[in-house]
């Protein structure tokens, strides 16, 4: 997964540039230019283009800190409060156009001038800004919210909260933006808790979800689970009709026993259903699934996660143009298992839970409070087993080089009845992965529930779950195979 390091959104490029002073100061002119992002006429002043009512003998600053929707300072208990790393922070001469309300491919592109990103405590600071007024614009994935600001002579702005939490709920004219989101209710992991708890809907006293609240952005549909009859239709309707699937950026599907018919797996799913999911993801769309619903990845997807031999579909169910299904597996592993001692094995998550204070599991179901070691962590939840991820070719590249998706493990941990062996790298089994198949795209598989059981606030587990509904997002890098 690539993030925004030195690169930003193509998308970018029609309506933001960043305005930036130049370091230092003399009697340099500026070169008079109209970069397209407006009907104003504006600057050009050493590769930084400025606002007509720049101040050119005057400079500030703008620093914050980044925190992920609903759950900034003042949302949740002191020092549970959680940052958000690589947020792309930018300036603009102009509000930003409207993301697409639809499954979209948005590629990275080299930035045309200078920007910011957060680092791991969610922290910026842009210097050298010259006086005037901006839009300035923090965005992670899906989630963006753009404001006007104005700088004054040698001012040091810090935002303020409001200014600098990612929002919650889809409010283009007030400069806020979240993904378009469908929820497959399962019978078994309340994920939709954790958007509860991102402010995607609400949460009662005991953190269980009570009810979506972003209207137009986030649906529900039955899979086993209906939360309390919210439901609009069920998945299978749902992942039948591409039309509206398409209508979404991201499609959850959390732990369920629901197949189509009695069937295991998709295997008495139409073939249309498997190429439904494949095109989402292909046109850009995020496929985020965990535990017992992994038949919506393996089955789909067979090659890049290899299962433990009583719940995998093997790679050969795919030949490239066409499904086995006679080959197909429900995903649904036995026996169930705690890892005592997960770590993350990707090097920023690790660097962003560290030292996170909040919610911990003291056992399944039991819960404490306490400070994050990213290096060994209790996660709850486990049904499914991974064996190996595997690299996967998709294609050549212009000059007949492979194009490989190599899986990214995000969390390993301890196996099923192989306590306290995950020491380092060693003796531990991927639990959640990413991978980016032909197309667009990302899929995320999780081998545990995302909420066991409801509970205030978010666990590590809901943490870093919570980190990757966001990271998904980010533009896709590299060449695209189609």
């Amino acid at each position: 997964m690539t993030r925004h390091s030195f690169k930003i959104p193509f998308g970018f490029l029609s309506i933001a540039v960043l305005v930036v002073g130049a370091t230092g100061c003399g009697s340099v002119k500026p070169t008079w230019e109209n970069d397209g992002s407006s009907s104003n006429t504006n600057y050009d002043y050493d590769g930084a283009i400025i606002p007509p009512d720049a101040d050119f003998s005057s400079t500030g600053s703008i620093s914050g800190t980044v925190w992920m929707p609903g759950n900034g300072p003042g949302q949740v208990e002191t020092d549970h409060e959680i940052p958000v790393f690589d947020a792309l922070i930018y300036l603009s001469n102009a509000k930003p156009a409207a993301m697409p309300r639809e499954v979209y491919c948005e590629q990275c592109v080299d930035p045309p001038s200078r920007y910011v990103t957060t680092d791991h405590q969610g922290q910026f600071l842009m210097d050298n800004v010259f006086a005037g007024s901006y839009w300035l614009v923090i965005q992670k994935g899906h989630f963006r919210l753009s404001q006007q600001i104005t700088i004054t002579e040698q001012q040091d702005l810090e935002l303020t909260i409001e200014q600098s939490t990612l929002p919650s709920v889809q409010d283009y004219d007030n400069g806020k933006e979240i993904p378009n989101i469908a929820l497959a209710s399962g019978n078994y992991d309340q994920m939709e808790d954790i958007l509860g708890k991102m402010g995607i809907g609400a949460v009662d006293s005991n953190g269980a979800f009570d009810g979506p609240t972003a209207a137009g952005n986030f649906a529900v549909y039955a899979n086993g689970g209906n939360i309390d009859g919210v439901a609009q239709s069920s998945l299978e309707q749902l992942v039948e009709d591409y039309d509206t699937l398409r209508q979404y950026h991201i499609l959850f599907i959390p732990c369920a026993s629901q197949t189509y018919g009695s069937g295991s797996g998709l295997s008495e799913a139409p073939v249309a259903v498997l190429e439904n999911l494949r095109q989402f993801v292909s046109d850009g769309g995020k496929l985020y699934v965990t535990d017992w619903s992994g038949e919506y990845v393996d089955n789909v997807f067979p090659e890049q996660i290899r299962f433990a031999s009583d719940h995998d579909t093997p790679a050969n169910a795919w030949d490239g143009t066409s499904w086995n299904s006679s080959l197909f597996s429900d995903s649904d592993g036995s026996p169930s298992y705690t890892s005592e001692h997960a770590l993350a094995l990707d090097p920023d998550i690790s660097k962003w839970l560290d030292g996170q204070y909040g919610p911990i599991i003291e056992g399944w179901g039991t819960y404490g409070v306490g400070t994050y070691d990213a290096s060994a962590f209790e996660v709850e939840g486990n049904w499914d087993h991974i064996v190996e991820t595997v690299p996967v070719q998709l294609g050549l590249d212009s000059e007949g080089f492979p194009i490989i998706d190599t899986p990214r493990e995000f969390i390993i941990g301890d196996e099923a009845g192989t306590p306290n062996t995950c020491i380092g790298n060693a003796g531990c089994t991927p639990l959640t992965v990413t991978f980016e198949p032909v197309g667009c795209g990302r899929v995320l598989y999780s081998t545990y529930h995302t909420t066991e059981s409801a509970h205030t606030g978010l666990v590590p587990q809901e943490r870093i779950l919570a980190y990757l509904i966001m990271e998904i997002g980010v533009c896709k890098s590299g060449p695209i195979v189609r």
